[in-house]
């Protein structure tokens, strides 16, 4: 399985630790610290440049280091663990919608025009994080709105997550959208005042 997205990563790598934590009888506290310190520093070495993936590991770490100071029984740190694994994935899209439409409302406030033309780079919608998006989700709340003429997307090469993914995910919501290649933006300044 291909996971991509700093935030995705977090929430993924997480999910996995819970799926062996769920299965896992530990014969006591101490084990259970070692388990969660091994599995979390192997996913935050396997991709050290998704920051969501360490700052999240920091936290869990920090919830068991608590959570044994505290003396609580092996099995409600167990539970205490999961939930707020599982809390990751619904955290991720409340906090994208409320960014979102904080963005949102930001762009607008500083447009003449309630209906914004804007460019977006790389991919950062609802295939990189838990399903709505960061600044590609702005974009979205822009749309649901009423309040948005185009966006345009770059192929953002090498490796094109804006032809392969952010113009999926624009077909996808039916956000009116055009692909351009990356050399053409400053085209796109030149013509129109591009926000974003």
């Amino acid at each position: 399985m291909k996971v991509r997205g700093a935030p995705m990563i977090a929430i993924v790598g997480c999910l996995s630790v819970a799926v062996e934590l769920r299965k896992e009888n530990f014969d006591g506290i101490e084990r259970f610290r070692e388990f969660m310190n091994e599995k979390l520093s192997y996913l935050t070495t396997a991709r050290p440049t998704a920051v969501n993936m360490s700052k999240s590991a920091k936290d869990l770490v920090k919830l068991v280091d608590n959570l044994i100071e505290e003396k609580h029984l092996l099995e409600k740190m167990k539970s205490r663990v999961l939930e707020t694994i599982e809390q990751m994935l619904h955290d991720d899209i409340t906090d994208n919608k409320q960014l979102s439409e904080f963005g949102a409302k930001h762009i607008l406030s500083n447009s003449q025009s309630d209906k914004i033309t804007i460019l977006t780079h790389c991919n950062t919608g609802s295939l990189a994080t838990a399903g709505y998006g960061t600044a590609l989700g702005v974009v979205r709340a822009l749309h649901e709105t009423s309040n948005l003429e185009i966006a345009y997307c770059t192929e953002t090469r090498p490796y094109n997550q804006g032809a392969r993914l952010t113009a999926y995910e624009f077909v996808h919501d039916n956000i009116p959208s055009t692909l351009i290649c990356d050399s053409m933006v400053g085209l796109l300044m030149d013509t129109k005042e591009v926000s974003g």
